[in-house]
């Protein structure tokens, strides 16, 4: 028997539907999510709950914590979410974007986001300008010591910072490379203050690079902007100039993923995304 959905109310009752609600709900908590929270949201008996969640986990789009028997988004899930990014129907004019602020900037522009603790490069453009930075998408970029991995610690979740900052001493890969959990925790209250993250020559020696939030319809910082460039073609306080052009274009992939229907499968209006602190005199 063939099983056809006639309208709204019967999409909403499909058991695909209610997956997708479940696991839209838990992508949108940065802290793991119990389930009876999950059914109370999603007004869905605890066994439903129970059931879906298990077909989730199962298939590796969810995680449950061992300990606190809470959920979280799974790794199949992250694939997922991070091949959309490069891919989806936004792709076309994100790509278009990136291509000329790379232009008028003179950097090599790159989107990242954090991947089980990680920094992972999910979209790049390079820069137009002779000298360029030849960085492989393989390349391990530590979290402690490149602009993206600092901002994405400073507005991530207190157990996200505690986790970090619980790996110091951080190893250092040049002279300017942060190594104390000390210093590094003054770095990270200093970036949620003024909005923007920075990494003058941390990472690589001559190489500076400067990161703005993206985020979701939540508010929440889940991705980054980051310009990248020699320090001889622009120098860190040129490159603060560019903050504004930057933030404007991780507005507008915020504003892309807020367009994004929600777990009611209604779309929601378009979250605001903070503006930083313009920098003056530096």
């Amino acid at each position: 028997m063939n099983e056809t959905i006639s309208n709204t109310g019967d999409a909403e009752k499909s058991p695909v539907m209610k997956a997708l609600r479940l696991l839209t709900h838990v992508a949108g908590h940065r802290e793991p999510v119990a389930l009876a929270e999950m059914a109370r949201a999603l007004q869905l008996p605890k066994p439903t709950t129970f059931r879906l969640a298990a077909v989730l986990e199962g298939a590796g789009f969810l995680h449950k914590d061992p300990l606190t028997k809470r959920y979280l988004v799974g790794t199949q899930f992250e694939d997922v979410a991070f091949s959309a990014m490069r891919n989806g129907a936004g792709h076309g004019a994100r790509r278009l974007m990136l291509d000329e602020l790379a232009d008028r900037i003179g950097a090599r522009i790159n989107v990242a986001v954090l991947k089980s603790g990680k920094l992972l490069l999910v979209e790049w453009v390079e820069s137009s300008a002779p000298l360029r930075i030849d960085l492989k998408p393989e390349t391990n970029i530590p979290v402690h010591c490149s602009a993206s991995g600092k901002l994405l610690a400073a507005f991530g979740s207190a157990k996200l910072q505690e986790t970090f900052l619980r790996a110091a001493p951080f190893k250092a890969l040049t002279k300017k490379t942060i190594v104390s959990g000390k210093a590094m925790a003054k770095e990270l209250a200093e970036i949620r203050r003024r909005g923007f993250a920075e990494d003058n020559e941390e990472f690589l020696a001559g190489v500076n690079c400067l990161a703005v939030p993206v985020r979701n319809a939540g508010g929440d910082v889940v991705a980054t902007v980051a310009a990248m460039a020699p320090v001889m073609l622009l120098p860190l306080p040129k490159m603060r100039r560019h903050v504004p052009e930057l933030l404007e274009c991780a507005q507008r992939i915020s504003e892309d993923l807020a367009a994004t229907p929600r777990a009611t499968g209604r779309p929601r209006k378009t979250a605001a995304v903070q503006t930083a602190e313009t920098p003056r005199g530096r």
